[in-house]
């Protein structure tokens, strides 16, 4: 009977210097090289990245790594030498027994958001679905008008009195969430819809918090906050 190989490479997701999940395992590096150059390639096709995470209490930037790590052998040093995004060499060393790093790549994830109206973390959307669905959809039908507007981190987007609210982690991700509809809308050549701007410091803000309140029935505390959790 034959003994299956060790599997000895593996690629992992990382956060912050975390460990998230393990991807996939190989007992060549060949093999491992081969299927780390498919996801990165994959990774491309993201339309809107992750740039934010919830911490405990705070917001912080993002950092997602794709990395090899080998099953370490005799001779293998604990630190290893990989180039970074710049080219330059950066001295890499494993936290976990047994294991060296042996390559790594920044790598995306794609954002989702909670819509209102859909459950906040088992029905998140991603952009394209926002697009495709509030934006696209009758965007041939001149009436069905569309407006859009940004209120703290929240996306609204009115359509003849009916009003979609979508909730990002913070102010920074719904203006990036608010450019990219707008750079989409002009690339398809949308019609019927105007972008608004930030009604934060205009004279219909209160206007537009009572619709979310009617939308919502949030207390005024929670639609004003910057950041809003499900």
């Amino acid at each position: 009977m034959h003994r299956n190989k060790k599997k000895i490479y593996t690629i992992i997701l990382t956060s912050h210097n975390k460990r998230l999940r393990n991807i996939c395992s190989e007992e060549t590096e060949n093999k491992i090289y081969k299927r780390f150059n498919e996801l990165l390639e994959e990774n491309k096709n993201v339309k809107f990245p992750v740039q934010y995470n919830n911490g405990k209490d705070v917001i912080v930037e993002s950092q997602y790594e794709l990395i090899i790590i080998k099953c370490k052998e005799f001779g293998d040093s604990d630190v290893n030498k990989i180039r970074d995004e710049y080219g330059q060499y950066t001295n890499y060393e494993t936290v976990e027994d047994g294991w060296i790093v042996i390559d790594r790549a920044n790598y995306n994830m794609e954002e989702t958001f909670w819509v209102y109206g859909y459950h906040p973390k088992l029905q998140r959307k991603t952009f394209e679905w926002i697009f495709d669905n509030f934006i696209k959809k009758d965007s041939k039908n001149k009436y069905m008008f569309k407006s859009i507007q940004i209120y703290k981190n929240k996306l609204l987007i009115d359509c003849n009195g009916s009003l979609e609210m979508v909730i990002c982690k913070n102010k920074n991700d719904c203006i990036r969430l608010y450019n990219q509809i707008e750079k989409w809308c002009i690339d398809s050549k949308i019609k019927y819809i105007a972008f608004m701007g930030d009604t934060a410091h205009s004279k219909y803000k209160i206007n537009w918090i009572d619709r979310i309140q009617e939308l919502t029935h949030w207390n005024r505390r929670k639609i004003t906050r910057h950041c809003t959790r499900p």
